[in-house]
């Protein structure tokens, strides 16, 4: 067992973010990654707690890139525009590797997180969504201090921009194929994604749940300035200032071609989510109007 998992601080991460998949979890990753008053893990998903093999793939990948050479890696690292690696975030990839090889332990997930000393730090990774209920009672549970973020996305658009993300990925077929986009919403994790008021239900533990955060993505493409300093503020750190080379507008994937969702896409998602964003608008208000409104709903 890695000496950093076996000793030390338990006190867990300061924040989890839940998602949504294609809600904005990478743009909040970029913009605390280099945020002096943070220290964020080397790479964005850890999946601990959905058990994804994407835990140990990331965790080895990164950790072999390093071990070739730390100059290079971090090279690499510059041109992602992400914070370079130390020493010690080599022990901690290996760490984390081992730790998704054994069932979980959250004393040994909580020592993932004393790098950061004074500083904040967090796990952001959208799967976390969709665990077990009673995975996600234990978390909160074993975690009472950790705040949460859930960010919410239209559940149509959110299931689209998904499906043209796993097109685009060579993991389906045409993207504006309909047959595709119901095989994806039968077989896949769409439906699940974009349930937004199960979600919640899920994670937060009552209405006036004060470490649980509710945000719209609609809200940051408006007004990321804005929505960056609600952020930081629910996490009790410095709304000043941006990142250096990583504005609050910093959107890595805008160079990504954009595919218009086709009209027959469109008729058979939105009453598949007719009840949900009727739903939405009713508990959450806010953007989920202006879905209802979009949809005729």
């Amino acid at each position: 067992m890695p000496k950093m998992l076996a000793q030390g601080d338990v006190r867990g991460p300061d924040f989890i973010c839940i998602g949504a998949q294609k809600g904005g979890t990478r743009w909040l990753f970029d913009q605390l990654d280099q945020h002096p008053q943070f220290w964020m893990p080397p790479i964005k998903e850890l999946h601990y707690f959905d058990r994804e093999k994407a835990l140990a793939k990331a965790a080895v990948t990164l950790y072999r890139r390093a071990r070739k050479g730390l100059k290079a890696a971090n090279r690499w690292r510059e041109r992602k525009r992400v914070r370079p690696l130390k020493r010690e975030d080599i022990l901690w990839l290996k760490s984390l590797f081992w730790l998704g090889q054994h069932p979980l332990d959250f004393d040994r997930y909580a020592r993932l997180f004393n790098l950061r000393g004074k500083r904040l730090s967090g796990d952001i990774c959208p799967p976390y969504a969709i665990i077990p209920d009673e995975r996600a009672a234990a978390i909160r549970e074993r975690f009472p201090d950790t705040k949460i973020i859930y960010l919410a996305r239209d559940p149509v658009e959110r299931l689209w921009s998904q499906h043209c993300m796993l097109v685009r990925k060579g993991y389906l077929p045409d993207a504006t194929d309909l047959a595709s986009v119901k095989s994806f919403v039968t077989d896949g994790t769409g439906m699940a994604h974009s349930s937004i008021s199960k979600v919640v239900r899920r994670w937060r533990l009552r209405p006036s749940d004060d470490r649980f955060a509710f945000y719209f993505f609609d809200d940051l493409e408006k007004d990321a300035v804005g929505f960056r300093r609600e952020v930081l503020r629910f996490l009790e750190a410095d709304e000043h200032p941006s990142p250096a080379g990583v504005p609050a507008d910093f959107n890595r994937k805008e160079k990504l071609a954009k595919i218009v969702m086709p009209d027959p896409v469109r008729d058979y998602l939105v009453p598949l989510f007719a009840d949900e964003i009727r739903a939405s608008a009713d508990i959450f208000g806010g953007a989920a109007i202006g879905w209802q409104k979009k949809y005729d709903l």
